[in-house]
């Protein structure tokens, strides 16, 4: 069984040292009807010129140049030249693994809205929660849909799977947003898509995510977690109801999705150096202690916490309420920790 036309859309900036590789990952094994856009985003490394050299060297590859907008509108960029029936997105610093052209073809063949396939991590295993089969529905994935959703990631990136682009139609990345962009595409991607069935799931590790590289989100400092959750929960709000999820469920992912983004943020607001003042961090953890649910859910998480001495600020803080004492001892003690690593 021959695969239809896919385009892979690799977004790049500041890619040079790692771009050959992915770019080999892609094109081993592949057929001769891919189409691969490299979406230089302005990069003002070697990066653009590497692009060239590449699409120079392959008929399937074809290099685009817009001024830097960022991941999202590289995206976009990419979507507006895609080709193919089908779409995968590639991180430039990732690898796809192989035997996934081999194995796409029975998945794709039942036109579902997306194929899913499994991931692996550098940083550690990342199992697909799903079990591989057919899907007609979101909510036909059962108990799965909350990892899928929260805890592995793999219905919030926008890699490690394969997009129709007949159900995709007109959607696009959400270019003013920095982080949760990639949920947002997601969370609207079910909402509007009306394709049956909504995911064929296939067995077998086929990404490979390098997030232990320098510059990966999870490495770095961030205080815009919090908006940028409350911007996509009414969405996920939506799809659930539109998905006939009962009101207690949809009740209940939605408070999930408000309390991990809290407790993602506390985790880097104490646990990465930046640039983010103590004024800042205080304002973040009031918006945290704020809330009544994410605020049970800090404390019982800093309960357990397997360094009690370090933590005893953070209870004490969150016991009482005052995120000033957050912030300042966080102030200090990053201060200390990163200074004697330097």
């Amino acid at each position: 069984m021959s695969l239809p036309p896919i385009t892979v859309i690799i977004p790049c900036y500041r890619c040079a040292a790692t771009l050959g590789r992915a770019v080999e990952s892609v094109l081993a094994g592949a057929p001769d009807n891919l189409q691969l856009l490299l979406v230089d985003d302005g990069s003002p490394d070697a990066t653009p010129a590497l692009c060239d050299e590449l699409a120079a060297k392959d008929r399937r590859i074809t290099a685009l140049h817009r001024p830097n907008g960022g991941a999202s509108a590289a995206r976009n960029t990419g979507l507006a030249a895609a080709a193919g029936d089908w779409i995968l997105f590639l991180d430039a610093d990732d690898e796809l693994l192989p035997g996934l052209w081999q194995a796409l073809p029975e998945a794709l063949a039942q036109n579902p809205a997306m194929v899913l396939f499994g991931m692996e991590r550098a940083s550690g295993p990342a199992p697909c929660p799903l079990a591989p089969g057919v899907y007609e529905t979101l909510k036909d994935t059962g108990d799965a849909l909350d990892p899928l959703l929260f805890e592995s990631g793999y219905l919030a990136a926008p890699y490690s799977k394969v997009f129709s682009a007949a159900a995709l139609g007109s959607l696009r990345f959400d270019e003013g947003m920095a982080v949760n962009e990639d949920v947002l595409f997601n969370l609207e991607f079910h909402l509007f898509s009306q394709n049956k069935p909504a995911i064929c799931c296939l067995p077998g590790v086929y990404y490979k995510q390098n997030d232990l590289e320098e510059g990966s989100l999870s490495r770095r400092l961030r205080g815009d977690l919090l908006d940028a959750e409350a911007w996509t929960r009414p969405v996920l709000e939506r799809l659930l109801r539109a998905q006939g999820f009962a009101q207690e469920t949809v009740a209940a992912f939605c408070r999930k999705s408000k309390v991990r983004a809290a407790l993602n943020q506390y985790g880097l607001l104490t646990g990465r150096d930046g640039s983010l003042s103590c004024k800042e961090r205080k304002a973040l953890f009031a918006r945290i202690l704020a809330d009544p649910e994410c605020r049970a859910a800090l404390q019982e998480e800093l309960r357990r916490d397997p360094h009690p001495l370090l933590a005893l600020p953070y209870r004490l803080g969150a016991a009482l309420g005052l995120p000033g004492l957050l912030a300042g001892y966080t102030t200090v003690k990053n201060r200390l920790l990163y200074r004697a690593k330097a």
